[in-house]
């Protein structure tokens, strides 16, 4: 049988409608961790403290579990469980969450308190609604095609909604688990993916474009926390072009309580590359000399991989020739989140993540600097190296910028 109310279709409301009750929970669901295995249980604990971690802030909550959830509780009437759940829905491993009502553990309760939100819901226009129990406590000796009838009566009772199984306007929840009952009808989207901080450490390469940015996005939602590099040519780069990468980082950061960004003197490297090399293979020149100084920052601080915005035919350069001898160099893993992605799908990523705005500020980073009209787009190992050996003391370049980078550890 189909656990959803099945009740008469409609009926008047009733005079003394029940009154909603205030939310006092805040109800997490979890998705993909339950995909794991025996280490299931690593996962579960390191999105609690993420959890934690984002509520820091609040102190009139308290987060729990129970069962395959996790609880934010109101502590006093002073919490606000609607900014609490701004702040949840950032947690990368969420995948929704629910303002819920908690209830005892008996039906007339779970009834009662349903009624007054499908009431508010109809207060507020809607025309129809289902009701849809979870009894994750199988020794509950209610069974949920009953709960879900003896709830949906009394809503449509109260309420004079419609009741519509296949497509309702509202979707009552009421779950039932060993220590704790509630429902709920209102069920925001989380980001999914992994909670940051089990998929180790990766260095991102973060200019100041809007491809970068969402990569780094891409590599947190698959659990890694990410630390940034960023390649500075003063004066041919500002402090305005600076300032435009630190607030990148500094919301990436958000979702991981604070990162670290390397600032990096590029200027006297790029110098020489555009001094003794031909001018059609300085961006790769550039891009391998970017790669070899992130694996020495990657290297320092522990990170397992690099990260780029790097993607697959956007601008000339970006071909599989080129991307192969850019990662020659590479002494570690070198993701590339947006590879497959087209530029509109990575900009309506960028506008909801919330980088978008920040990254077309009109400031220019090294990478647009003595740039040629037509850069080599197949790209050999061999010439690089060759191209290289005419470089004098390129690699104490590279070794000086490592040495003289700044370091910013940004707060939340």
């Amino acid at each position: 049988m189909d656990n959803h109310a099945i009740v008469s279709d409609s009926a008047p409301a009733s005079e003394e409608a029940p009154l909603a009750r205030k939310p006092n929970l805040l109800v997490v669901r979890f998705g993909e961790i339950f995909l794991k295995g025996d280490n299931r249980h690593q996962f579960v604990q390191c999105l609690e403290q993420n959890l934690r971690r984002a509520l820091k802030r609040e102190r009139h909550v308290a987060v729990e579990t129970h069962h395959a959830r996790a609880v934010v509780r109101a502590t006093g009437p002073e919490a606000d469980l609607d900014r609490v759940l701004g702040r949840v829905l950032r947690v990368f491993g969420v995948t929704s969450a629910s303002l819920a009502v908690s209830v005892p553990r008996h039906v007339p309760d779970m009834a009662e308190a349903g009624a007054g939100l499908v009431v508010e819901a109809a207060r507020r226009g809607a025309r129809s609604f289902k009701v849809k129990a979870r009894r994750s406590d199988k020794r509950f000796p209610t069974r949920s095609p009953e709960v879900n009838d003896i709830v949906g009566r009394a809503a449509r009772e109260a309420s004079g909604l419609k009741v519509d199984v296949h497509d309702p306007e509202v979707t009552l929840t009421v779950e039932i688990g060993p220590k704790l009952a509630f429902v709920a009808t209102h069920v925001a989207r989380g980001p999914g993916g992994l909670p940051v901080g089990v998929s180790g450490s990766v260095t991102l390469l973060l200019s100041g474009g809007i491809d970068s940015p969402v990569a780094g996005y891409l590599t947190q939602k698959r659990g890694s926390r990410v630390n940034a590099i960023y390649f500075h040519s003063f004066p041919y780069t500002g402090e305005g072009a600076k300032q435009k990468v630190v607030d990148l980082a500094r919301e990436l950061g958000r979702v991981q309580g604070g990162i670290r960004l390397s600032v990096i003197p590029f200027t006297a490297l790029q110098e020489a590359f555009r001094e003794h090399a031909n001018p059609r293979l300085l961006v790769l020149l550039y891009r391998r000399a970017m790669m070899r100084i992130a694996c020495r920052v990657a290297e320092i601080e522990g990170a397992l991989a690099l990260a780029t915005g790097e993607n697959l035919g956007q601008v000339a350069s970006q071909t599989l020739e080129n991307l192969g001898t850019i990662e020659d160099v590479a002494d570690r893993p070198v993701l590339r989140p947006v590879i497959s992605f087209d530029k509109a799908e990575i900009v309506s990523l960028a506008k909801r993540i919330g980088t978008y705005d920040i990254s077309v500020q009109p400031f220019e980073d090294c990478c647009s600097l003595f740039v040629p009209r037509h850069p080599v787009t197949k790209g050999r190992i061999v010439d690089m190296v060759n191209a290289e050996a005419h470089v004098p003391g390129w690699q104490e370049l590279v070794e000086r910028a490592v040495a003289e980078r700044e370091i910013l550890d940004l707060e939340d």
